[in-house]
C-alpha cells in the first residue's frame, strides 16, 4: 500500500535515515502541499479513513 503514504519516514527504523533527515523530508512534502500538492488520499478518491482501535489502551 506504498500509493497511500505520502512520506516515508522508515529509514529512520532501518537506520537509514537520521531524524534530521526525516524533518527535512517531511517539512518538504508539507511545504509542497501547503502549496497545493494533493495528497495521495485525494488523489486515491479517498473522502475518508478510519483506523480500528482492536485492543483497550492501557
Amino acid at each position: 500500500m506504498s500509493e497511500h503514504i505520502d512520506v516515508d519516514l522508515s529509514g529512520i527504523l532501518r537506520g537509514e535515515m537520521d531524524l534530521d533527515g526525516a524533518a527535512d523530508a517531511l517539512m518538504s512534502m508539507m511545504m509542497r502541499t501547503l502549496n497545493g500538492r494533493m495528497t495521495n488520499a485525494e488523489v486515491l478518491g479517498h473522502k475518508e479513513f478510519v483506523l480500528t482501535k482492536l485492543y483497550r489502551s492501557a
